[in-house]
């Protein structure tokens, strides 16, 4: 049977912090994967950047080596165009004046100059120039330009201007990305975790309330019914109404462990949320006595179930609360005669040694056995193997053992259709 919510008609609730760790496992490999291989598609971008830059370097020494007397030369105007076009960032190429000559179209976003307006002044070429030169000097404020040098008279003939490539513009905004997607990210599983969180808050008061009257139930029950038999045992109309010796000692002794019994439940539920006080008591005793309450108030399962309780002798006193360890064995042995009401049902209850000073209490029932995949849920609130159970009961007694006794409750043997085993482990001092 899967987990179930109660009053939602088997939904899932219980499993949605499963589901948003699961979220947030996906979504960090997803960004993870793709952070790789958009750094990847970075990395061979700027090798092939790099290769054409040596390449653009080794052509303007080239140049700059040979014997050439001006920059109108027309072999150096097809070199340089050559090899620039091939660039994916901004670079001009001016005279040792400023005044732009050549420059890659694609980047600058100004159509280049043609031989006419090149070489011979054409008026069209002021508007492109002076569009150019405007580029020009924001290169500037970030990039020195570089400055090509004659080989003989080492003087400066022309200068390089250069911008930074897209790539290195989008490298700048990776991070900020990175940083907002991990925001945005982190934001969503926040908002989904305070959300599952102020919901179980909720279910967690709501299961808090049917527990109390789950708790309840049986001794008002057994009252009420005390109450009727002293209706039908006693008859007549007089004043005073004599009752048999024995029916009145029974009765009174019932309605007092009755009493007794509301009284502890109301000390229970006092104790939850406080620092409980804890006695060296003996385990064995508080065992003995709760499997005494089920067998004496619960005649319809104990003929169905057998309650088999062995002890071992000489056990040490342990610090315990016995009001909150008794609800403890309540759960779980009422959980474990739930599983087994069948024919030839059985709940087995040993208490032994959990090595020198430690009490170990274990409960095993033959019955349905918790369904696979929910060992480690048991103990959450709100999952349940029972269709119309709150999850609750489990929970509750495994913060009782493990926060307020330092022990451990675990689940230690299931199979389905075979039984299934819990264990209270409770340390000596």
């Amino acid at each position: 049977m899967k987990p179930s919510v109660p009053g939602r008609g088997g939904g899932k609730y219980p499993l949605a912090p499963t589901l948003l760790r699961v979220y947030l496992l996906v979504g960090v490999a997803v960004l993870a994967v793709a952070f790789l291989l958009y750094f990847q598609s970075l990395t061979k971008r700027l090798d092939a950047q790099t290769e054409a830059m040596s390449e653009v370097v080794a052509r303007f020494v080239m140049v700059a080596a040979t014997t050439v007397p001006q920059l109108d030369d027309t072999t150096s105007a097809i070199q340089f165009n050559d090899v620039v076009r091939r660039l994916d960032f901004p670079v001009i190429l001016s005279d040792d004046t400023g005044r732009p000559m050549f420059w890659n179209e694609s980047q600058v976003r100004v159509p280049e100059l043609t031989d006419a307006e090149l070489f011979e002044d054409a008026p069209t070429a002021a508007e492109k120039v002076a569009a150019v030169t405007r580029l020009q000097e924001r290169l500037d404020t970030a990039h020195e330009p570089i400055p090509l040098l004659l080989p003989a008279s080492r003087d400066t003939f022309a200068f390089v201007h250069y911008g930074s490539p897209p790539l290195s513009r989008e490298l700048k905004w990776v991070p900020w990305v990175a940083i907002g997607v991990a925001a945005l990210f982190g934001f969503t599983a926040l908002f989904s975790l305070r959300s599952i969180k102020r919901a179980e808050q909720g279910f967690i008061w709501a299961g808090m309330a049917k527990e109390s009257a789950h708790q309840m139930g049986t001794p008002i029950s057994s009252l009420m019914g005390w109450v009727e038999v002293l209706r039908t045992e006693v008859s007549g109309d007089e004043e005073t109404v004599r009752v048999p010796g024995e029916l009145y000692r029974e009765v009174v002794g019932e309605i007092e462990r009755d009493a007794q019994r509301l009284n502890r439940v109301a000390a229970r539920f006092s104790q939850i949320g406080s620092t409980p006080k804890l006695v060296r008591e003996s385990p064995a005793d508080v065992v003995q006595q709760t499997v005494d309450y089920f067998e004496h108030r619960l005649p319809r399962q104990r003929s169905r179930v057998t309650l088999d309780l062995e002890t071992e002798a000489g056990l040490p006193l342990v610090p315990l609360n016995r009001e909150l360890i008794t609800w403890v064995l309540e759960n779980l042995i009422k959980n474990a005669m739930d599983a087994a009401d069948k024919p030839e049902g059985r709940v087995a209850i040993r208490v032994g040694r959990d090595g020198g000073s430690g009490v170990s209490i274990v409960v095993r029932d033959n019955g349905r056995g918790v369904p696979p995949g929910m060992e480690k849920q048991i103990f959450r609130p709100g999952v349940s193997t029972r269709r119309r159970g709150w999850g609750l009961g489990l929970a509750l007694a495994h913060r009782i053992v493990s926060e307020y006794h330092r022990g451990r409750l675990e689940l230690t043997w299931t199979q389905l259709g075979q039984g299934a085993e819990f264990t209270i482990f409770l340390p000596g001092e």
